[in-house]
């Protein structure tokens, strides 16, 4: 019986090995490793007027989701939400001004995501978002 090793010292090996893929897993899955989504940052809601002649007649709520490409950089774009959040609302009024935006409805997502695109990249530099996802998220007559 020298050869082969005893019951509890199996039972040691077998539960730190459990222990340690246990805790593997959901390291991986916040890397955008195998088993989970890319890392992604949700800018808030962000409230837009929509203006017929000199009156707001309503308003209506984009929200958007950027994937992180390069999950070391996450920190890094969860600290600078507040700044985000200004650059998109920047590209959301200059989309209403091109016409990308008509009455509320995204009328030309690609042109619109082009330039929140830009925004990220003057910020983060290429390759740190790899997706932006735009979604209209509700929409409210005026008061």
């Amino acid at each position: 019986m020298r050869g082969q090793p005893s019951a509890p010292l199996l039972a040691v090996l077998f539960a730190l090995f459990t222990i340690l893929a246990a805790s593997a897993g959901p390291a991986l899955a916040a890397e955008g490793g195998p088993g989970g989504p890319p890392p992604s940052v949700r800018i808030k809601p962000l409230m837009v007027p929509v203006v017929n002649g000199n009156r707001i007649e309503k308003y209506t709520q984009i929200e958007v989701n950027l994937e992180i490409a390069d999950a070391l950089r996450l920190g890094e774009v969860q600290l600078s939400i507040p700044r985000l959040q200004d650059a998109i609302l920047t590209a959301i009024y200059k989309g209403i001004e091109e016409g990308w935006i008509v009455r509320g409805n995204i009328a030309n997502v690609p042109a619109l995501r082009r330039r929140i695109d830009e925004s990220v990249v003057a910020m983060f530099g290429k390759d740190v978002v790899s997706r932006i996802l735009i979604t209209p998220v509700a929409r409210q007559s005026s008061l």
